[in-house]
Formats: structure tokens, C-alpha cells, sequence
């Protein structure tokens, strides 16, 4: 295959193109999936959905089987919302037990499952990792309506130390590379091009977890090499 004509992309938000300015959430016009279409000069259909889990991307993924399977490539993208937590659970009972939206082996399986539907149907899968999150804004942000002491609350769950947020976005992120690995497919590296830059800050709205345009337009220059140099593979 040489060229690309016609590509889905299941995700989260970061798919969508969402971005947070610090008052709401707005979509942008130039998102990465957008971008890459241009660059790619290919059709894709962004099936992208603000707080989606891959449970929720397998649902999608059946409402557009018609779609993935006219398909070349399906882009896939999930994790972020997985690892996440219900913060507001863990302000009122830092004590207890509490869990990711999608516990680790689940996330797994039903990453698995994805894939194999997506080859079923004819298309190729093409798995994405997560950018980089800054811990630190992202605490800010999930905590920003709670009061001092569940602040605390939350904080103490984490050890003291909100680098935590961040260990368990990597270990999703490196299951993604894991998966991929197992199951023979192609696995597009967005994480590296954050760390690139001395600071990635920038590359990140103010919530910690969102790519500004700037990410946005950094991880479609990603993409794009790398789809290029997998082409021959697909």
C-alpha cells in the first residue's frame, strides 16, 4: 500500500481536537486528525468522543463497522480517560481502595478485542500512545472546586505526591506499546515528541492534559512521518 484514501480514527477528546482554554471546552478547527488528512491528502472520518474509554470505542467502533471497513487504516487512540480516576470519590474516602475509570488487565483485553474486530472488518489498525500530561497542572485541575481539606484528601492518596497522575497516564501509554508489540501491529509514537522540547508546557492548555494547538500541530507532523514510513508495511 503507498497511499492512504480513506482512514478512521477512533479516540478520546485528544482525537476530537478538544482543547480547554481555562473557561470551557472547544474543539479546534486545526486539530491533529484534521491536519493529517491534509498532510496525508486522505479522507478520514473522526469518530473522536470527549471522555471516551476504550469500553466506549468498542461500542463506537460497531456503530461505524460499515465505515472502518471501507477503510485503509483505523487509527486508534485511548488510555487517557482509562487511567484516570473519580477524584471526588477519593477526596471523600482517601482510605480506601479506589481504582482507574478502566482497570489495567480490562484495558488490555478489551484493547485486544478492538483490534481484532478492526482486522475483521477489513481495515488495518494502527495503534497512537498518549502524550504527556504535566502532573502538577493537572492536580490543579481536578481539585480546583474542592475545598482545602479534600484537596488534602486527594493529595495524601497520591502519596504526597502528585507525580502519581502521571505514573499511572505512562503505564497506560506503555501498554499501548505492549499490545501493539504482541499483536503485530504498528504502534505511532506521540509521546517522544513532547520530550523533545526542554519544556513541553507549552504543548499543553492549562489543565495538564489537553494539547493546545501547538501539541496538536506537533503530534500531526508525528503522525504523518511516521504513517509514511509505515506505508510499505500496511
Amino acid at each position: 500500500m503507498n497511499t492512504l484514501k480513506k482512514i478512521v480514527a477512533l479516540g478520546d477528546s485528544i482525537t476530537k481536537g478538544v482543547i480547554y482554554d481555562g473557561e470551557s471546552y472547544k474543539i479546534l478547527p486545526a486539530g491533529f486528525v484534521s491536519q493529517c488528512a491534509d498532510n496525508l491528502q486522505a479522507d478520514i472520518d473522526n469518530y473522536g468522543r470527549m471522555g471516551c474509554t476504550v469500553t466506549r470505542g468498542t461500542q463506537i467502533a460497531e456503530q461505524h463497522a460499515e465505515a472502518i471497513a471501507g477503510s485503509d487504516v483505523t487509527l486508534v487512540e485511548f488510555g487517557g480517560n482509562d487511567s484516570d480516576f473519580c477524584w471526588t470519590d477519593i477526596a471523600s474516602a482517601p482510605a480506601d481502595a479506589h481504582y482507574p475509570m478502566t482497570e489495567l488487565p480490562t484495558f488490555r483485553s478489551i484493547y485486544r478485542n478492538l483490534i481484532e474486530r478492526i482486522r475483521k472488518l477489513g481495515s488495518k489498525p494502527v495503534l497512537m500512545t498518549l502524550p504527556l500530561i504535566d502532573d502538577k497542572r493537572f492536580y490543579n485541575f481536578v481539585t480546583r472546586n474542592m475545598g482545602e481539606h479534600d484537596r488534602n484528601n486527594v493529595l495524601a492518596w497520591l502519596g504526597g505526591q502528585q507525580e502519581r497522575i502521571r505514573n499511572y497516564h505512562d503505564m497506560y501509554s506503555l501498554a499501548v506499546y505492549q499490545i501493539g508489540y504482541q499483536e503485530r501491529v504498528p504502534v505511532l509514537d506521540i509521546t517522544s515528541p513532547f520530550l523533545h522540547n526542554r519544556d513541553y508546557l507549552p504543548y499543553l492548555c492549562c489543565d495538564g492534559i489537553h494539547p493546545s494547538q501547538e501539541g496538536h500541530n506537533l503530534i500531526a507532523e508525528s503522525v504523518t512521518a511516521q504513517l509514511y514510513k509505515i506505508l510499505p508495511q500496511l
